[in-house]
């Protein structure tokens, strides 16, 4: 069993089956359509079925008739990610100052009425 990188689509399908078995139309209902900037709409049927196929052929999935469930290999490997509680992100996320950003040219923060021309 190859298990699927960290965060991504992938990985983000096998969390959503550990409610149970579903079809990819329910599957597709609990983790989404994978919507981005690029792809408002999000993912088309052909690339999810792809998606899919791709998990079952690493041996994270089997598929049962139009089923699709978790393997208990791919279980057990999600539950020992989660019971570790590993963080996501190294990198904090991005604050912006906006009392140091200058409102217009000339502008500061000690005399903001005052204008240099």
């Amino acid at each position: 069993m190859k298990f699927p990188e960290k965060n991504s689509r992938s990985e983000k399908i096998l969390m959503a089956f550990l409610k149970g078995p579903m079809t990819i139309y329910q599957g597709a209902e609990i983790h989404g359509d994978f919507v981005t900037r690029k792809l408002p709409a999000g993912v088309d049927h052909a690339k999810m079925v792809e998606l899919y196929c791709d998990l079952v052929a690493r041996g994270c999935l089997v598929r049962e008739c139009i089923l699709y469930k978790l393997t208990m290999r791919a279980r057990d490997q999600l539950d020992k990610d989660a019971a570790t509680d590993t963080p996501r992100s190294i990198v904090p996320p991005r604050v912006r100052n906006f009392f140091g950003k200058p409102l217009f040219l000339g502008y500061s923060p000690a005399f903001p009425w005052r204008r240099v021309l």
